[in-house]
């Protein structure tokens, strides 16, 4: 009997057994039809490029516990190839595909059966995850193949990729796999007295040695492609579903049951998690803690949205393993860069299984973090050994975009013209080093990417122009979980941002100002106290303030007390204390102590220029509080009004000429006792000691001028 007939008859006791269980369930009390193990379908969107092959295992994955059938009723899982919209069905990656074809020959899947549903036919390397199924659907006008998708050869490897998929799942004859993906091959359908069997053309000699050959056909057209009727009257298929009714029907299974995989068509469970400021220790803890919180409130999609600098690149390094471990087949991490992830924070964006970028966004490059030397080393072996090895991905593409002197090629697999950039190091540790191509380089490390050069890069898998094109991307419908902290803290965190963060150092310097001019302690120190407490507070949780820069800030104000009230004048205290306040400020508001590389030098040029817009602002709010407050009826009797200039002048011009004593070092501002009154004065030479005669030589505009008694 020839194999198509066997086949055939086959098909008709299957078809025949089926019906005859649709009979006895309607005489025996049911209507519908006897339904087996449960059936999953999930869509397969072409072309398979990216991480489309790992999406749809991740989907398996989390149904693989309803399919697991009993020895006797498999479960069916339905792999329906669909066409993106705008996009060739035949473009996908050979190396996408053939991941996703050996994955649905796992033997995980032992107890499942696969199906490949073909609607409108498939062509290009997807084929291959077809041929990998175990059964193959499609109607009687789709087409399989050809599989070549325009190559202008094919490689060994790709054949034997072919042949060795086809021969371990025997859907479609070895072969016949091959040609549908090598234009130069020939198969021919023998039939012999040992049955039907396809071989190659130039196999066919060695055919007639063994057995006598009856009669032999080409498959024709070269490359061969073959519709459904063509594919059945060979045996390679068994159904020709026109709709899924018919192939529910076929099956053996409900209609019901072929309903899509709710995760890949828009059934995500989205949580949205932000990573903001420095990434430091804080930051780091705190992100991974509302990830977990997501995810245990029944998150299948974290949204990571990514504005950063950088801060830390060894905390940035742990977060960015704890996010490449996370199970891909029960949460999915893309990360949403719209401005910028520089320095160690691209590690963290590339952790994820996908990266979402705005077209102006800026990726890699200088950071807040000091990246160099040893450090750079290390951090590096560590991307290799960590992130690199969970995710199987090429590691020197990330590691040039925050590590120093990492030369970066384009290199070209021979054969498949497949596309990948290395550096010559990971490219000689390689194993199949001799079949790439090691072409210009497109860089050197530090790289900073824009978003449109991270998709030519195959770095960023979309371009999106704000949340709603992410959304799009993703079909995320209706609310998303956002993963955050109370309305507390989200409050601390906005005032961490430079412009508020400006404005409440505006705030402290009034309230000080206020405080000086108002007798006792009132409302300016309270009012300053708080301004100054919130904002290191908000520069502790943005990742760039510790008990440092509020040990510093106190000491400075101290020291600044101490100069005005205790030790009267402008001297060391007054001068250090200064420095002190201004370094604690400058400090709080950036990851770095010393700027290393230009964007550290431009953070730090902001910080100045912010404290120094603060102070402006302080000098001009005290003009206007000088000037105007006194004189409302509320502040009257809170603020001093100072006194006339001009009844000062006549009582000190009586002055001139005196002889006193000092009774405060003056430097060159202090007190002397002149007559019987302590009075404010200024040296008008050299430093002079507490104890010393001095003569009033002038007053010019309310101060009092003295020198040494009995100097020229």
């Amino acid at each position: 009997m020839r194999l198509g007939s066997h086949q055939s008859f086959c098909s008709v006791t299957v078809a025949a057994c089926l019906a005859l269980g649709g009979v006895l369930g309607g005489v025996f009390g049911g209507d519908a039809p006897a339904v087996g193990a449960e059936a999953v379908v999930i869509p397969v969107r072409l072309p398979i490029t990216g991480t489309r092959d790992t999406q749809v295992e991740a989907a398996i994955l989390r149904h693989l516990g309803r399919l697991r059938g009993t020895p006797l009723e498999r479960g069916t899982l339905v792999l329906r190839f669909d066409a993106v919209d705008g996009e060739s069905a035949g473009g996908s990656d050979f190396g996408r595909a053939l991941e996703l074809a050996r994955f649905l020959g796992d033997e995980r899947l032992a107890g499942v059966k696969t199906v490949a549903w073909l609607p409108r036919g498939v062509s290009g390397h997807a084929v291959l995850v077809a041929v990998a199924c175990d059964e193959i659907a499609l109607p009687p006008d789709a087409v399989l193949g050809p599989a070549t998708s325009g190559e202008a050869a094919v490689d060994d490897a790709t054949r034997a990729a072919y042949r060795s998929i086809a021969a371990r799942r025997k859907t479609v004859p070895p072969p016949v796999a091959v040609a549908l993906v090598d234009p130069t091959s020939r198969v021919v359908r023998a039939s012999t007295d040992d049955g039907e069997q396809f071989v190659d053309e130039a196999d066919l000699a060695a055919l007639r040695q063994r057995v006598a050959v009856l009669e032999v056909e080409e498959l024709r057209p070269v490359p061969l492609a073959l519709d459904g009727r063509r594919c059945r009257e060979l045996g390679f298929v068994q159904l020709l579903p026109k709709s899924p009714a018919e192939l529910a029907r076929g099956l053996g299974v409900a209609e019901a049951a072929l309903a899509a995989d709710p995760s890949l068509e828009g059934g995500w469970k989205p949580a949205l998690v932000s990573l903001s400021g420095a990434i430091g220790p804080e930051a780091v803890t705190r992100v991974k803690g509302r990830i977990e919180r997501a995810i245990a409130d029944g998150a299948n999609f974290v949204w990571l949205r990514i504005d950063s600098a950088g801060g830390v690149p060894e905390q940035s390094l742990v977060l960015a393993n704890w996010l490449a471990g996370l199970d891909a087949a029960s949460v999915r991490t893309v990360a949403y860069v719209p401005r910028e992830a520089r320095g160690d924070a691209a590690l963290v964006a590339l952790a994820c299984d996908e990266l979402v970028v705005h077209p102006g966004a800026l990726i890699g490059g200088e950071g807040a973090g000091e990246i160099g030397g040893r450090r750079a080393e290390s951090i590096v072996a560590a991307w290799r050994g960590g992130v690199a090895k969970l995710r199987d991905r090429s590691w020197s593409l990330p590691a040039a975009l925050v590590a120093p002197g990492i030369v970066v090629h384009r290199a070209e697999e021979q054969g498949t013209g497949r596309i990948e950039y290395f550096s010559e190091a990971e490219l000689a540790a390689r194993d199949d080093r001799e079949s790439w191509q090691l072409g210009p380089a497109i860089g050197t490390g530090p790289l900073q990417l824009a978003g449109r050069r991270t998709e030519e890069l195959g770095l960023a898998t979309h371009v999106v122009d704000d949340a709603e094109g992410f959304r799009q991307a993703y079909g995320l419908a209706g609310e998303i979980a956002v993963a955050e902290p109370g309305w507390s803290d989200t409050l601390l965190e906005a005032l961490a941002s430079p412009s508020l963060a400006w404005l409440l150092l505006l705030i402290g310097g009034a309230g000080l100002y206020i405080e000086l001019k108002t007798p006792g302690v009132g409302f300016g120190g309270f009012v300053s106290m708080v301004a100054f407490i919130v904002y290191f507070w908000s520069q502790y949780l943005n990742g760039t303030s510790g008990w440092l820069e509020v040990m510093l800030f106190l000491a400075g104000i101290v020291c600044v007390t101490a100069e005005i009230f205790v030790l009267p004048g402008f001297g060391v205290l007054g001068l250090g204390g200064g420095m002190l306040v201004i370094a604690a400020l400058v400090l709080a508001s950036q990851s770095f102590v010393l700027p290393a590389n230009d964007y550290q030098i431009r953070q730090m040029q902001w910080s100045l220029l912010g404290i120094l817009g603060a102070a402006a602002g302080v000098i001009m709010l005290g003009l206007f509080v000088r000037k105007w407050l006194p004189a409302t009826p509320l502040l009257r009797n809170v603020l001093l009004e100072p006194p006339a200039e001009t009844a000062i002048d006549d009582t000190l011009d009586e002055l001139v000429g005196r002889i006193g004593s000092t009774t405060t070092r003056l430097a060159p501002a202090g007190k002397a006792r002149i007559g019987d009154t302590v009075r404010d004065v200024v040296s008008d030479g050299p430093l002079i000691e507490p104890g010393v005669d001095v003569q009033v030589v002038d007053v010019r505009g309310g101060r009092v001028i003295v020198r040494p008694a009995g100097s020229a």
